[in-house]
């Protein structure tokens, strides 16, 4: 997900009903444009487990080197455990 950053706000001695509302305007349209996910991830597969997992950790098994459970694929460690993600 991009992050929004504001950009400066009118100086006051500028700000006029137009100028105000322009900037207004366009720094809503970037708060709403920030918030569209376009995000693809490659995650490349392993063949030994990993040494030190932690919560939160995504791996994708080769399934026969490594196989955390259920095959190849794509895993979360939650809990101190390995999970197949759905497909």
């Amino acid at each position: 997900m991009a992050k929004y950053f504001p950009e400066s706000a009118p100086s006051p001695g500028d700000i006029k009903d137009h100028i105000l509302y322009e900037w207004v305007f366009r720094e809503l349209n970037r708060v709403s444009a920030a918030g569209v996910v376009d995000f693809v991830m490659n995650v490349e597969k392993q063949f030994v487990a990993p040494s030190r997992p932690q919560d939160g950790d995504i791996a994708y098994a080769d399934g026969t080197d490594w196989d955390p459970g259920s095959g190849a694929g794509i895993y979360a460690y939650i809990g101190g455990a390995w999970d197949k993600l759905s497909t």
